[in-house]
This record gives structure tokens, sequence and C-alpha cells, in this order.
């Protein structure tokens, strides 16, 4: 926010003496001209700071001042310099490049790992925990989901390029579910999208989408238009005599190349990914 400056003294004033966050409307005051939010009020039955009584009424004035205020991020300590009206600062947390987050594995696809670090830290801890879970590819590559079947959820990181994405494809009742993200803000990931043709033989499907960020969470947590959803049917119809369902994949910046002919299908890298069986897919 250029040219705005915080006011420590009145961010001071703003700190519920309770939560030590900062307050926003409703406001609450007790006898003696104490505050204290909205939510902490609730949980007392007298003022922490003096003891005396609540009384009926909000703080206005304070209320007034809080919403055009000059907050720092949460995350100032940790090395973001952003500031913010009030609304506008927990609207950035939800991208802040220094909020701890957890392991994307966990998030996307309930593997079992309590890492937790920045964003800017997942590419290190993934290809230092998840090595065999990570593969270096080429923009244009094929995987292999082995032994498709119900009830089963497939997940596979990729580095492309020095940037990191992480597939994940899902199977639940009649519906065949593929996404893919990546690690970085919503405004870096409108750059890149990707294509997939699923099956290898004269029955294929193929479909563009964008990639979306992992900010935005997994599969359940995005619009149904805005991954791959298609009938599970459809799907079985694409599957080798394996039972394998092979899928050419291509993630890019912009503009996709398009999918390579059958002769050259023979020099595609094969990435075979992760399998879990009996998935929680819950909704």
């Amino acid at each position: 926010m250029s040219g705005k400056q915080i006011d420590w003294d009145l961010l001071k004033e703003l700190e519920c003496p309770v939560c030590g966050e900062y307050m926003a409307s409703p406001i609450s005051m007790c006898e003696n001209g104490h505050n204290v939010c909205g939510s902490c009020k609730e949980r007392l039955s007298d003022c922490p700071s003096c003891r005396g009584d609540f009384v009926k009424v909000r703080n206005i004035a304070l209320e007034k001042l809080a919403t055009t205020a000059i907050y720092p991020c949460k995350n100032w300590e940790a090395g973001c310099g952003e500031i913010f009206t009030l609304e506008d600062r927990d609207n950035h947390l939800a991208e802040c490049l220094f909020q701890n987050r957890e392991c994307p594995f966990r998030k996307l696809s309930g593997i079992d790992c309590n890492w937790s670090g920045t964003l800017s830290d997942m590419p290190v801890h993934i290809k230092a925990k998840h090595y065999s879970e990570t593969a270096e590819v080429q923009g244009h590559f094929k995987v292999t989901l082995p032994y498709l079947s119900i009830e089963r959820c497939y997940h596979q990181a990729v580095l492309i390029l020095e940037e990191l994405f992480y597939m994940t494809w899902e199977t639940n009742g009649d519906a065949f579910s593929f996404g893919v993200f990546y690690f970085g803000n919503k405004k870096e990931t409108e750059a890149f999208k990707y294509g997939i043709k699923i099956g290898s033989s004269e029955e294929y499907v193929t479909v563009t989408r964008k990639c979306h960020s992992y900010l935005e969470g997994g599969l359940k947590d995005l619009q149904p238009e805005k991954y791959v959803k298609l009938y599970y049917n459809t799907i079985l119809n694409c599957l080798s005599e394996s039972t394998d369902l092979v899928c050419e994949i291509e993630i890019g910046r912009e503009k996709l190349d398009g999918f390579v002919s059958e002769e050259l299908q023979e020099f595609l890298q094969v990435v075979c990914v992760i399998c879990s069986e009996m998935c929680d897919l819950k909704d």
C-alpha cells in the first residue's frame, strides 16, 4: 500500500488483552473503559484487566479506527513486509509466501507427513523426503496408473525445469478426476496449463485445463469445471490389457505443443505414479 504507514501505537490499542489478536467490530468495553474483542468477551464473566463488569455498549470509536488502520502481515517477523487494511490482511494470508504450511502430500493426498514450512521451502522438503514420489521430467511425458480400480487415488510430484507440480488422480464411485497443482501463488499459477491424453490405443480422451495453485487445496476444494472429471466407465474403455491406465501429459506455460503421434510415443519419458489403495475420498 504505497504511501501508507503503520501506526504502531494505534495497533497496540487494538490488541485484545486476552487473545492478542487485533480487535475489529464488535469491540466490547468494561465499566472502566478497557476493551476486549467480541470473541473473547463471549467467554468472559468480567474484565480481564480490572475485573470490572462489562457494559452493554460497544466502543464504536475504536471500531471505526480499526477499519481504517494499516496492519502488518501476521508473518511480519518471518520476513513478509506487506501491509494492509484488516480485511485485505486476512485475504493475503491465504497466499502469503511466509505462511507456515503443511506438507503438500498430506494436504492433497492424505499422506502421513508431519513436515511444515513455507511455500519456498517445499521443493527442498519434497526432493529430500519424498524423492521416490518425485520425478524430474521434461514438459511432455507419459505416466502409468497401475491396476486402476474404484476408490483409489494416485499421486506424483514432478519437477519440470526447476518448477514443481503435483498431479493427483482419484476414482470414486462413477467418477474419475485428475488435476495438476503448481507450488506457487494463484497469480504465478495463471501462467501454467496442462493437457492430458488418457489411453494409448484407439480409445482415448484428451482434455486441456489450467493448473491450480497448491494453496487452493485438493480436487474436492475446486469447482468441478476447473479440473478433469470423467465417467469411470469412459476410462475403462481406455485401459490396457493389464488394467493399467496410460496417460500422456504436457505441462507448460500458456501455449502447449500438443500430443505426439503414435510413432513418437516410445520416446516419451515414462513415470509410474504412486498408488494409495482405498484412500479416503469422503466428500
